[in-house]
């Protein structure tokens, strides 16, 4: 049926729930998972207007900061897959639309469902899901499953 799925998150309790289910469905098809998490470029946080031009933002910091905490989301959701035996890749991208990045991460990696929270943080705080799947659903080939 699904052999491969891929799973968005943004580390939000919703997404990390979505996570979860999506785990224990690829469990009991015998599947493997792909866990992505897109993360803003520094110029489109710059362009947007949230990085203020008086204040000193230190590029390199802000991409450690990003790619720490997306290390926590994704290592979250390896481990579980672990303890539940499901294979996982993880994957971290920075694009300036996230619906695009998870599409093609899907198609990219032969992922054969998407497995999502119907919304997220919004916002500076993480832009990858709520209105982006919407986006997903209506631009993706390939199979999506919201979790409420």
């Amino acid at each position: 049926m699904f052999s491969h799925m891929l799973i968005p998150t943004d580390g939000s309790d919703l997404a990390l729930r979505a996570s979860h289910e999506a785990i224990q469905l690829a469990r009991s098809l015998k599947s493997r998972i792909t866990a992505v998490l897109v993360s803003p470029t520094f110029n489109r946080l710059a362009d947007e207007g949230y990085v203020l031009p008086e204040l000193e933002f230190d590029r390199a910091g802000w991409e450690k900061g990003v790619n720490g905490r997306a290390r926590k989301v994704l290592e979250a959701v390896a481990a579980e897959a672990e303890k539940c035996g499901v294979s996982c890749d993880t994957l971290h991208l920075f694009r300036d639309e996230p619906h695009a990045a998870i599409i093609d991460a899907a198609k990219d990696h032969g992922c054969d469902l998407i497995v999502m929270g119907s919304h997220g943080w919004g916002g500076f705080k993480q832009l990858v899901l709520g209105s982006e799947t919407t986006r997903v659903l209506s631009q993706s080939t390939i199979p999506v499953l919201v979790y409420r």
